[in-house]
């Protein structure tokens, strides 16, 4: 019994059993562990209140300079997702387009479906020749943007056609050339 007062025990707030290696389950505190001196005295060793402030500041320093680009990455990851979402509803419209053999319109969440239909000038009794494509929450269309596109029977367009779709100071132009082929652009068009 003597050599198990000089060892290490643990000291978290519990009782040890009357059995030799066994303690009861420790609280859910801090573990200290006590070290025996040739003085009899303990040396308790741990973190101090000092070091566990300074670790806890040091974490919330890094975590303020890291949420700015956090922010910046997430609009971003928004207005990529948006413009994604616009070249496929615009490949969906054009394929739709040729293989109908008739014409087929695509316009942004940021016009109402009446509306849509009104700018396309297409009766789409079947639903199946106007797409339209959901844009991300907080991204928005620039005002010098189309909002609808229009598919001839045979997959073209008569002119070609940028949308801009903006969000929080980025943009990202989704550009549609004649034969209805789309390129995503991060920034303005060009």
């Amino acid at each position: 019994m003597n050599s198990l007062k000089h060892s290490a025990q643990p000291f978290c707030g519990v009782t040890p059993l009357n059995t030799k290696f066994h303690f009861r389950t420790p609280s859910p505190t801090l573990c200290l562990t006590a070290r025996s001196s040739s003085t009899g005295l303990y040396r308790i060793s741990g973190f101090t209140l000092f070091e566990l402030i300074v670790t806890i500041a040091i974490i919330a320093i890094i975590a303020v300079m890291a949420a700015p680009s956090f922010a910046n990455m997430y609009s971003k990851q928004k207005l990529e997702s948006s413009a994604r979402e616009v070249a496929m509803k615009i490949s969906e419209a054009r394929a739709q387009a040729a293989m109908l053999r008739n014409t087929t319109g695509m316009c942004l969440s940021s016009l109402s479906e009446e509306s849509c239909l009104t700018a396309l000038g297409i009766t789409d009794l079947n639903k199946n020749r106007v797409f339209i494509a959901q844009l991300e929450t907080g991204v928005t269309v620039d005002s010098r943007s189309e909002t609808h596109l229009i598919f001839r029977n045979n997959g073209s367009i008569t002119t070609a056609t940028n949308f801009i779709l903006l969000r929080k100071g980025l943009s990202y132009c989704v550009a549609v050339g004649l034969t209805g082929d789309t390129r995503i652009n991060e920034g303005a068009c060009t």
